[in-house]
């Protein structure tokens, strides 16, 4: 699986994942930092890749371009939730879930719990 992490994310994030197995690009890494959330996911298309991120704006499918099929980790949990939290929380979902219940989905992170819901196209 591949992911894309968004800038609004810890730095930390992208390495943590990458020592799971998974490949994974940080937008600050890739150019992308301060652009546009379309080009965001133009990239994420581009690569195949799950957007792991804090903006709403990719939480609401509306807003999902139609060649974007990857899916989106929201994280949705208090602004002053300490960055090991954030972190642990995002690690234990990819280790403990199939992921075949992450891609296509928009799955939300919360403090104690993770749902994700299947996007159905046309």
């Amino acid at each position: 699986m591949n992911f894309l992490v968004d800038e609004n994310m810890p730095r930390s994030l992208a390495p943590q994942i990458a020592a799971l197995g998974f490949n994974v690009q940080d937008v600050r890494d890739i150019g992308l930092k301060g652009h546009p959330d379309t080009e965001v996911m133009e990239a994420a298309s581009n690569s195949n890749a799950i957007i792991i991120t804090r903006d709403r704006g990719f939480a609401n499918i509306r807003n999902w371009t139609e060649d974007f099929t990857a899916g989106v980790i929201f994280i949705n949990l208090p602004d002053d939730t300490p960055v090991t939290v954030v972190n642990a929380r995002i690690l234990e979902l990819l280790t403990q879930r199939l992921s075949v219940s992450l891609i296509g989905a928009l799955t939300t992170v919360e403090l104690r719990r993770a749902l994700s819901r299947k996007i159905r196209r046309g």
